[in-house]
């Protein structure tokens, strides 16, 4: 009897009493008391899973009925609202820069027009005037006229150099201006879009048209020619400053100052030109060039369009006074550039 109560099935649950009944299912062996308990462990978790399996069918109805509530569609969503967002403060980006752009070239021209009025009026009270001064007062106003429509112009341009679908927009007043005077050696052609220095190695300076005391504007150039090392230059100049002067090579500075015989420093026509140049920007052949020119925040910018490389200035009005004007000076025989 001792023997055959030592080998006798204990109960997987309380390891006391006899395993009288095993389940087929996890080949365990219970007793009495524990087989209901075991059993009613079954059905919760089939309970468990029964609730499961409903819960997913009406996942899967719920997307029938209403299939752009995925997740997937809800990570699109939320990717065009963000893209959206940029795009709109892209544009409210460029629409600032446009009404500036606007603003700019109206307040010139009320400005060139109030002298002009202030001509007039006094050759009409006096009685004083020929057909050459009627001449040179209809081209006066013929530029202005197309002066105020110069903004109709601008080019809209996209950033294709950025990696996106999307390309990033950017507003190039470039296009409203041109090269239209030059001191030294130095030809302007295709409408002032192009300059090439002569063949002697003699300073030339040219100066676009625009006169600038408001406003941001932008001017880009690509350099197709020059001399590596022999201080090409481009910047700011106020127009009260004589371009002539800045073309002397024994005054000359690329920083608008020049030695005294005592060593200290003298400024040019009490102006200082403000540039970038060989000694403080690394220009290379057939690279675009931007220069922004802020005239509320009183800098510039220069940006090699390839290498990103970015360099600013502050610039201080009373050494250089408004209105400004953008020049590029050359240093030797056949340079050239060419307005983007």
């Amino acid at each position: 009897m001792s023997d055959i109560v030592g080998k006798k099935t204990l109960c997987s649950t309380c390891h006391k009493a006899a395993g009288i009944l095993t389940c087929r299912g996890c080949e365990k062996d219970f007793c009495y008391r524990h087989v209901t308990e075991h059993r009613q462990e079954l059905n919760i978790q089939m309970d468990g899973l029964t609730t499961n399996h409903d819960q997913l069918q009406q996942t899967i109805s719920d997307q029938e009925a209403q299939p752009t509530c995925h997740p997937l569609i809800e990570n699109i969503n939320a990717w065009e609202k963000e893209s959206i967002d940029k795009i709109h403060q892209a544009a409210d980006i460029a629409r600032k820069q446009v009404l500036t752009i606007i603003t700019t070239y109206r307040t010139q021209v009320v400005r060139e027009l109030g002298y002009l009025t202030v001509e007039l009026n006094k050759a009409r009270n006096e009685d004083d005037y020929v057909e050459t001064d009627l001449k040179e007062w209809t081209d006066k106003l013929d530029k202005l006229k197309k002066d105020l429509t110069a903004p109709q112009t601008i080019d809209f341009n996209e950033n294709s150099t950025e990696n996106s679908w999307i390309p990033k927009i950017f507003i190039n007043d470039a296009s409203t201006d041109v090269f239209y005077q030059s001191t030294g050696d130095a030809q302007i052609s295709e409408g002032g879009k192009y300059v090439v220095h002569g063949p002697t190695d003699d300073i030339a300076v040219v100066c676009c048209r625009g006169e600038y005391s408001l406003g941001q504007h932008r001017f880009r150039f690509k350099i197709e020619q020059f001399s590596q090392g022999t201080g090409f230059s481009c910047g700011i100049i106020s127009k009260s400053t004589p371009k002539d002067s800045i073309t002397n090579t024994v005054n000359y500075n690329v920083y608008g100052y020049a030695y005294t015989s005592s060593g200290t420093y003298q400024r040019l026509n009490h102006n200082v030109v403000y540039s970038f140049n060989e000694q403080n920007y690394n220009f290379k052949v057939d690279d675009i060039y931007e220069i922004f020119i802020d005239c509320n925040r009183k800098m510039m910018r220069l940006t090699n369009e390839r290498t990103s490389q970015g360099q600013d200035i502050s610039i201080d009005v009373d050494t250089c006074s408004f209105p400004w004007q953008f020049f590029i000076a050359f240093f030797y025989a056949n340079d050239r550039v060419r307005l983007c």
